[in-house]
């Protein structure tokens, strides 16, 4: 049954999404299987997003290509099963991300000049009253600008992979993270931080950028010392209103 599934796998990667690859009666013929092993190995595929049964009189099989989110959940599965430290997380993240930068900064080209501005505008624009949720959204837009200006799917596919898993382990563990205002000094450092990340893919600086992006990785590790800083105001005024939460899951949050 494998050496099938690899076989029809294979025949399917080389077809594109949609593409019919015979009824029940020529698949089993050119695998050479049963029905009942067939079937197995279609109810296999379909789970990993790259087959299409369709039943009737007009059915067949049909090539699927899966999608992103179907695969990004089978990894983070995976990832809970395999037990990942939370400062595996961590440390990932930061390898990836200062690579981005280090690209970013390299490219030297108009469009990445633009993006820097672009971005340095929402940066600089941000009060210091963010809340937690405003923080990631301004993270989440520099996040996918970077990643497009280096066209490296792979890359971006790998840290939104972490991002992920490191949301759906906080999400157990923190309350109102999307409304608690953030620590009015912690987002000063950031946003010096973040601009120095910015100014350095504008002015083409792959030195400069891999220093800051360094920086901005042992920012949001320093949240290890509080959890996240939450407005210590919030903390006296309403019980059970803090961000906490694994510092290491924040830190690969944050970047």
């Amino acid at each position: 049954m494998r050496a099938a599934a690899t076989q029809l796998r294979s025949f399917i990667l080389e077809k594109q999404e949609g593409d019919f690859l015979g009824d029940e009666r020529e698949v089993i013929q050119q695998l050479g299987v049963s029905r009942t092993t067939l079937r197995q190995i279609a109810r296999l595929l379909e789970r990993e997003g790259l087959l299409a049964v369709k039943r009737g009189a007009n059915g067949g099989y049909y090539a699927r290509r899966p999608n992103v989110s179907s695969v990004e959940a089978a990894v983070i599965d995976y990832l809970e099963i395999l037990e990942i430290r939370p400062d595996e997380l961590s440390t990932m993240s930061s390898i990836i991300w200062i690579e981005a930068i280090r690209q970013a900064c390299g490219l030297k080209s108009p469009e990445a000049k633009a993006a820097a501005r672009r971005l340095g505008k929402i940066v600089r624009a941000s009060g210091d009253d963010l809340s937690y949720g405003e923080l990631l959204a301004i993270e989440q837009r520099i996040r996918s600008e970077v990643f497009g200006l280096i066209e490296s799917p792979y890359v971006k596919f790998i840290f939104q992979i972490n991002v992920k898993f490191a949301q759906t382990r906080l999400s157990k563990q923190i309350s109102d993270k999307s409304v608690a205002p953030i620590d009015s000094e912690f987002i000063r450092t950031w946003r010096d931080v973040k601009l120095l990340e910015l100014g350095s893919i504008g002015h083409g600086d792959e030195e400069l950028g891999t220093i800051a992006a360094q920086r901005t990785r042992n920012l949001w590790r320093q949240v290890s010392q509080f959890q996240l800083p939450v407005e210590r105001k919030l903390r006296r005024g309403r019980e059970g209103a803090q961000v906490t939460g694994d510092a290491s899951l924040i830190t690969a949050l944050g970047n």
